[in-house]
């Protein structure tokens, strides 16, 4: 019996993530569908195994390296042979902070009428495309950044999101969990500043939806695009939150750790001559030192990708340290973008500028003072997701963001 034909009595609810490509979410919602990339890996018809998708991704993928290979295999199969129709799906759209909730129709298929090599299709009914992310944060939360198909199991969020969907009827039967995964583990279960960062982020999404709505409320009291504005700064403070957090919490590990071997520049990093006598006291620990001294260094500002390079050399060798963040976006979504470290700087620098003009320039419009800059909801919700990707994919780079095997929530 094929994995097609299996009886699937349990309503599962799914999120996948919009493609970096600006077309995927026309198309998704005009078309009624989902997409995941990875269209080298041709027709799955006949793969309806782990291991059969795992060979076809190694021989689409072969400069990929294995984690993110297996991390292909694992949602492939995942939208391929367990998303069955009626489950839930929830679409994070790229150019909306709203979230679009449907139900699948259809079984797998490879298209190959569909523009910017979207291939892998499901069929969907949407009940909802605006749905404000605020109304999903707690399932957000969960979803790993750099993941495209996740699977959500808590049987009570399930309820909730069938009925977001339309659906009024009683919670459904507690989903079984299966021996392989379905998805990679997620990040902030064991790194609490990335879950800080992306609070708020969320936060920055809820004011984007915020202008969005009163937009089409036609308030006139103020200047509507403001709120996106406000959604703008706040996205680029919470990156700079994080990676002072994210340096603090590294920094205090190693210095906890004696003999272990350490970043060039931790061993170089600058104390006070009143700290070092106070160790040497016996007064406060080494740990406690450092906690002083990153405190002392508080009006650092980590929003450019130099002070951000230079931020984490403290606790991990930065040599390429942009192209490797590069290549960890690259390669763990799956939907044919790529990018170069140079890129991925360029970007992080515009968004900075933007922020900084917003702060100190009312984001006047060079070319006519008398107005400002256009800026929408869209742009908004880009920046707030390119922002929490940039920070998963710099996890991955130190050491800590890899992949593995999990079954969802």
């Amino acid at each position: 019996m094929s994995a097609d034909s299996k009886e699937q009595p349990v309503t599962q609810a799914w999120i996948v993530r919009a493609g970096r490509d600006d077309t995927y979410e026309d198309l998704a919602l005009n078309k009624e569908l989902v997409a995941v990339g990875w269209s080298a890996t041709g027709d799955l018809t006949s793969a309806t195994t782990l291991a059969e998708l795992r060979q076809r991704v190694q021989r689409a993928y072969t400069e990929v390296e294995r984690k993110s290979a297996e991390s292909y295999a694992i949602q492939l199969l995942a939208f391929r042979s367990r998303m069955c129709p009626g489950d839930i799906v929830l679409l994070l759209r790229r150019n909306s902070p709203d979230v679009a909730v449907g139900r699948i129709t259809g079984p797998y298929q490879y298209r190959t009428d569909l523009p910017s090599r979207i291939c892998h299709v499901r069929s969907v009914s949407w009940a909802r495309t605006d749905v404000p992310r605020a109304s999903v944060e707690r399932e957000l939360l969960s979803l790993p950044p750099l993941t495209t198909v996740y699977r959500i199991n808590q049987t009570e969020t399930v309820a909730r999101l069938a009925r977001l969907a339309g659906d009024p009827r009683q919670t459904p039967q507690a989903p079984v969990v299966e021996a392989e995964p379905v998805a990679p583990a997620t990040l902030n279960e064991a790194f609490e500043p990335f879950a800080n960062l992306q609070r708020n982020l969320n936060y920055a999404r809820s004011l984007a939806t915020a202008g969005q709505h009163l937009a089409l409320l036609q308030v006139g009291a103020f200047e509507i695009s403001d709120v996106f504005r406000a959604a703008w700064v706040q996205s680029v403070a919470a990156l700079d939150h994080w990676v002072r957090q994210e340096i603090r919490a590294r920094m205090l590990k190693l210095a906890a750790e004696p003999g272990t071997k350490k970043p060039k520049a931790f061993s170089s990093f600058q104390m006070s001559l009143g700290l070092v006598e106070q160790v040497q006291l016996g007064a406060v620990t080494l740990v406690d030192a450092v906690d002083q001294q990153l405190r002392d260094r508080g009006h650092l500002v980590y929003q450019s990708p130099e002070k951000i390079r230079d931020g984490f050399s403290l606790v991990h060798d930065v040599n390429g340290f942009w192209n490797s963040v590069a290549k960890v976006l690259t390669e763990q979504s799956g939907d044919g973008v790529s990018f170069t470290g140079a890129e991925v700087q360029q970007q992080l620098q515009q968004i900075a500028h933007r922020r900084h003009k917003i702060a100190h320039e009312y984001d006047e419009d060079p070319d006519d003072p008398t107005k400002k800059r256009p800026i929408d909801a869209s742009s908004a919700t880009k920046t707030i997701d390119w922002i929490e990707q940039v920070a998963a994919a710099i996890l991955v780079v130190l050491g800590t963001g890899g992949t593995s095997k999990a079954t969802g929530q």
